[in-house]
Formats: C-alpha cells, structure tokens, sequence
C-alpha cells in the first residue's frame, strides 16, 4: 500500500523559456522573493533591490529552481500598489538576476540554472521584466485584472501561472461567496482561463495551474483542494501549489499557535505525492530537504 503511493500520480511536463521540465515526480522549488514592506510573511525584511537580489542568490543556494519576484503584497486587506511604485520594485531585482545567471553560466560557475518569474498582475510589469529576462508570469488574478496581460504572455512566449482567485486580494476574504464544490469549481474557473489564454495564442505547454489556496476561500476549502490537487492535473496542465506558511493552517485546530513551517513542509510533500510540478515556498531548505526524502523512499535503486 505505500509503495502504491510512492508510485502514484506524476507531474506533468512545463515548457519554461526553451527548457521543458520533464514529468517527474520531484516538484521545482519556487523561492519567495517579497520586495514589499507588507507581505504577510517577510515584509520588509527585503524591501530594497539589494537586500531582495541577496535574500535571492541564497535561496538558489538553498536549492531553489525559480525565484519568484514579488513588488505587491496579495495578503487579504492589502492596498494597490501603482504601477510605477511595481515597477521601480522589481525590475532592478530581476535585471540583477538575469546578469547574474547570464554571467555565472558564461564563466561556468554557475553549479545551478535557476528561472526568474514575476509574481504580478500588470501586462507593463509582466512585459518589462520578461524584457529584463524573467522566464515565467506568476499572475494570482490568472490574468484577469489586465486586459492586456493574455496577450503580453503570448507576444513574450512567457510560462504563465494561472492562480484561482475571485475578487482581488483586497477584499477576497471578506466579501466571497461559499462554494457548492470548491474542487469542480476551481477546476472549472481555472480550466477557462487556460482555454482564453491559449485563444490568445499562448502554447498551452506553457501554462501551468495553481487552485489558489488561501484565496477567498475557507479552511476546509483550502483542505478539500488540498486532498485532490491530482484531480487537477486531469485538465492537462502542470500544477504549482502556493500554501507556505499560509493563515488558513492556524485554523486548524491545534494548530492555533503554529508558526505554520512543520505544516507548510508537509504540504509539500501531499502535493508532491499527488504529482504537483511546483512548490512555492518561503522556507527553501527545509522544502528541498523534505523531497529529498521522499524522492530517497521512492527510488529503485541505490540511495
């Protein structure tokens, strides 16, 4: 019965930049990179292009695979940030980050690639920085708050991750209307976002889905997702899970006063087992370590 699980559900492929990460098990790591003084984790602890690119080059370190650029916090009773003010956020952090890698691969020392998304939803932000050299659009609204981002990911050839959301993360929390079926519904929703994407001449092997947990969404919602994140990969696109370190875990109870770490890692190995492509996550050691566990139990041969 557990080798039956080791052996279950595997990831599908993702096409990111002219590299197509191949269906495996092992999910890619997505390291959080908040440039932000308010993000409900870590703001402030980056909140200068510096400190941003620093924290960024150690999580690569740590074992990170993408790392995720974030200029605006999307924590439930945030206020909108401009345009500009994005702007001036991330692009220095991912013109950094692309001279870096670009650097470190001519020299050869560069012992691991790495991909640079951009979490927003603005077309000129998302533009911007794939001209910067950003690889994937990270877009919690999957792409529905500008009208111009489907045809920005298009024009950019960029990946995208279409994250399920009502609303805007200014009042998600407040104002949503329960689900009859949280998981056909998502489902549903981010299954036609896909399909408008690819009508907007996206490669659909470059898109990739995300049920959005602690988005406008109850505990048990985000647990009733949880439990069938390989229902979703019947819609045909690989899935990122985004749950680190998220408030709807200290509504479980006993887990009241949990600093929500020991949670978030074990999150992340359910979804693994459950053939998640991607894991976007604060704690970057402690989610390589916990797959590399996992990746040890699984395998036929020799550790």
């Amino acid at each position: 019965m557990f080798a039956d699980l080791l052996n279950s559900t595997s990831a599908l492929p993702w096409k990111i930049g002219n590299t197509v990460i191949p269906a495996k098990r092992m999910p890619l790591l997505m390291g959080i990179v908040n440039v932000t003084p308010d993000s409900f984790f870590d703001g402030g602890k980056h909140n200068s292009p510096a400190d941003a690119f620093e924290h960024a080059i150690f999580l690569v370190e740590q074992g990170a695979d993408i790392l995720d650029i974030g200029g605006e916090s999307s924590r439930p009773g945030s206020a909108p940030v401009s345009e500009q003010e994005e702007l001036d956020r991330v692009c220095p952090v991912v013109e950094s980050l692309a001279q870096f890698a670009h650097i470190a691969e001519i020299s050869g020392n560069n012992p691991r690639k790495f991909f640079i998304s951009v979490d927003t939803t603005k077309a000129k932000v998302a533009e911007e920085c794939m001209r910067l050299g950003a690889n994937i659009i990270n877009d919690i609204s999957a792409c529905q708050m500008d009208a111009q981002m489907p045809a920005v990911v298009a024009r950019t050839q960029a990946a995208v991750v279409l994250n399920h959301m009502r609303g805007n993360f200014g009042t998600m929390q407040q104002d949503f209307k329960p689900y009859a079926n949280v998981v056909a519904e998502v489902c549903e929703e981010l299954d036609m976002r896909a399909k408008a994407l690819i009508t907007a001449g996206v490669e659909p092997s470059r898109i990739c889905i995300d049920p959005g947990i602690g988005f406008g969404k109850s505990v048990q919602d985000n647990i009733d997702l949880m439990k069938s994140l390989d229902r979703m990969l019947q819609l045909g696109y690989p899935v990122l899970l985004g749950s680190s370190r998220k408030s709807y875990i200290s509504g479980i109870h006993g887990l009241e006063n949990s600093d929500r770490l020991i949670p978030t890692v074990s999150a992340g190995l359910i979804a693994a087992l459950q053939g998640v492509s991607a894991l976007r996550v604060h704690d970057v050691r402690e989610a390589k370590e916990s797959i590399l566990y996992l990746e040890a139990l699984k395998s036929n041969g020799t550790v």
